[in-house]
């Protein structure tokens, strides 16, 4: 992808939202000079959690097995099965000393992104030396890591990120957060623990990398009976991570909390004045100076509670991990408060080889009698879904408008005229504002560039799938002969395609830009593809401006989606709509497991209102309207 010079306008975008966000906090935190305001805040800070959140998933602990032990250096290790939901299975290992006298602390923790799950090498460190140290420690397995893989029917590489990003998405349709289900899951892994006679439920904590940092800090805030904590290599600020184009987790993006005034540092303010330590390394991509701000914030409540030493922050000197520094912090803070005394130097350990930890028979628990999988779940609640969803052409489009924040009106937008494509078959390009900070592009070819929109009444709007100007050279079949043809670059492609995140060459890559504004979008309750509906309405806002009376709308993959929701939303001027190479349903997607289709283009809690058919069904019946040639969850054509 070549370099242009509107790549940046997404960053700058996002980055003016954000810095109001980042405004209001540190002017609410300002007031907050009291113990009676610090109070509050703390209330505040929890219920901004429990809205991002919602209701956790419902989760359970029936039938706890223990289907293996091992001892070794005073340490007993027993295999952990149980039902945690009604056909899903947990795996995990309980540590406790092998001699006890009464209730011990219990410690849950919880994985970073680790293939091999309870069997990755720093896990087994600290599990192990914690109940050398007297605790009781159990670790599960997430979903999709260890012995709960949830895509092997798929056939393709599905690390655990991958699953977390697939299941993510596709829980989005469906109006679910796959944040709340990983600290659902958790719950369940504490009700366990709770529920072992060795553990003391006065004496509970959480810890956790990475991955295991984020859902240590969630957990925390929304499960009152831990009472310490100490996340690492997560915390740091929303504001960093968005600055420095760090796209996360599908996990991570807590729907509205950044936009509702919170921030990372709530996870552990919501929670005051329990004791909790801030882990971080000196050379993590989450960036080490958030760490230190949110430790500020959290320090400053917790100092006007009384409690300022119960929090403390440690930056170690290594890269993203739970390295011995922190290890080794954790094991000292931790039994400082339940034993009165800093066992923090972290004994010689030789780890287990994975197979040794292996709790299932079959290595995974898809692949036991009657096992439910996440994909397997999905088409069942996509199929319920369907069945109790009245699609009303009404609530449509009321849905629509409300989620994608669709004003009642669009204005014409201002314009700039820039330098096309020069030649023959000249291309004439118009920089169109439709908002602060933020152009589309729309694209005419003529016998000669222009330099005014043209006017006329019958012209045809394509909405590119990725570059509008190429593909307005390779053809479009919706052009005749006797109607002007323009073609719109919504934000997010073809000149205003950003250059940030990792891999720019691949539009469809799991991290990539289009995915990080839409997360951006999340979390600052800003949807990223309302924006891009919002560009083809003042397109076409600007096109009837110009005279044009009757308009056709078109779009192809990407485009087509686009195209489709703002046609929902209610348009005028459109005589016809043909839209191609879009998925025939998204809950023919789901039930096929797996699709590339990107987050950037689902509407949250869309499968609660309606799917593509019934959206199409409503178009039908008030235009001329068809859509054709459709694409498989591949992007490949799908045969009727």
């Amino acid at each position: 992808m070549s370099f242009s010079p509107y790549s940046d306008q997404l960053q700058r975008y996002y980055n003016r939202i954000a810095s109001k966000c980042v405004e209001r906090r540190r002017a609410e935190l300002a007031a907050v000079d009291t113990p009676e305001k610090a109070r509050e805040y703390v209330r505040r800070a929890a219920e901004r959690i429990r809205t991002a959140f919602g209701l956790l998933p419902e989760r359970c602990v029936k039938a706890p097995a223990v289907t293996g032990v091992i001892e070794r250096d005073g340490v007993r290790m027993e295999k952990i099965l149980f039902e945690c939901a009604p056909g899903f299975h947990l795996t995990g290992i309980f540590y406790r000393p092998v001699r006890l006298d009464g209730a011990a602390p219990g410690v849950l923790a919880l994985l970073g992104h680790y293939d091999n799950g309870k069997a990755a090498k720093y896990q087994q460190y600290c599990c192990f030396n914690l109940a050398r140290k007297g605790a009781v420690v159990f670790c599960p397995d997430p979903f999709g890591q260890g012995e709960r893989k949830q895509y092997l029917h798929s056939g393709l590489r599905s690390d655990s990120v991958w699953e977390h990003n697939m299941a993510g998405k596709q829980l989005l349709l469906c109006g679910e957060f796959f944040g709340a289900w990983r600290t659902a899951d958790a719950r369940a892994a504490l009700d366990y623990l709770v529920s072992r006679p060795e553990t003391d439920p006065a004496r509970l904590a959480v810890t956790g990398t990475s991955g295991g940092g984020t859902l240590s800090s969630y957990i925390y805030a929304l499960d009152e009976r831990l009472t310490m904590a100490a996340p690492a290599c997560y915390i740091t600020t929303f504001r960093r991570n968005f600055e420095n184009e760090l796209p996360t987790d599908a996990e991570q993006i807590p729907p509205g909390l950044w936009a509702a005034g919170g921030e990372m540092a709530d996870f552990l303010i919501a929670r005051a004045p329990h004791p909790v330590v801030i882990l971080g390394e000196q050379d993590d991509f989450f960036d080490v100076r958030g760490a230190r701000e949110s430790y500020e914030e959290v320090r400053r409540i917790y100092a006007l509670l009384g409690a300022e030493s119960e929090v403390k922050l440690v930056i170690g000197d290594g890269a993203h991990g739970y390295g011995v520094q922190l290890r080794e912090a954790m094991y000292g803070f931790f039994t400082r408060h339940w034993f009165g005394r800093e066992d923090a130097p972290e004994p010689p350990f030789e780890e287990f080889p994975e197979p040794e930890l292996k709790v299932t028979e079959p290595g995974q628990v898809v692949r036991l009698p009657g096992e439910l999988t996440l994909p397997g779940w999905l088409a069942r609640r996509a199929a319920e879904l369907a069945r109790s969803r009245s699609p009303e052409p009404a609530r449509i489009a009321a849905f629509l408008r409300r989620a994608l924040q669709v004003p009642a009106e669009t204005a014409a937008p201002e314009f700039r005229v820039l330098r096309g494509r020069p030649g023959e078959n000249a291309v004439s390009c118009f920089a169109l504002r439709t908002e602060p900070e933020c152009e589309a592009f729309l694209h005419c070819r003529g016998g000669l560039a222009r330099f005014s929109l043209p006017r006329g009444k019958r012209c045809t709007l394509y909405v590119s799938h990725l570059d509008a100007e190429t593909e307005l050279a390779a053809g479009l079949p919706e052009e005749s002969g006797n109607e002007v043809v323009f073609a719109l670059d919504v934000r997010g492609v073809g000149k205003s395609a950003p250059l940030t995140c990792d891999r720019v060459e691949d539009y469809f890559y799991m991290y990539g830009s289009d995915y990080f504004y839409d997360s951006a979008g999340q979390l600052l309750s800003h949807s990223f593809l309302g924006g891009k509906v919002r560009d083809l309405l003042g397109a076409l806002a600007l096109l009837r401006s110009a005279g044009y009376r009757e308009i056709t709308l078109a779009g192809r993959g990407l485009g087509a989606l686009v195209a489709l929701y703002a046609a929902g939303t209610g348009l005028t001027g459109v005589r016809r709509i043909r839209l191609r190479n879009m998925p025939r349903s998204w809950r023919e997607l789901i039930e096929a497991g797996i699709f590339l289709w990107p987050q950037s283009h689902l509407i949250p809690g869309m499968l609660r209102e309606f799917d593509l058919p019934e959206l199409a069904g409503m178009l039908e019946q008030g235009c001329d309207f068809e859509a054709a040639e459709p694409w498989d969850g591949f992007f490949r054509p799908l045969i009727r």
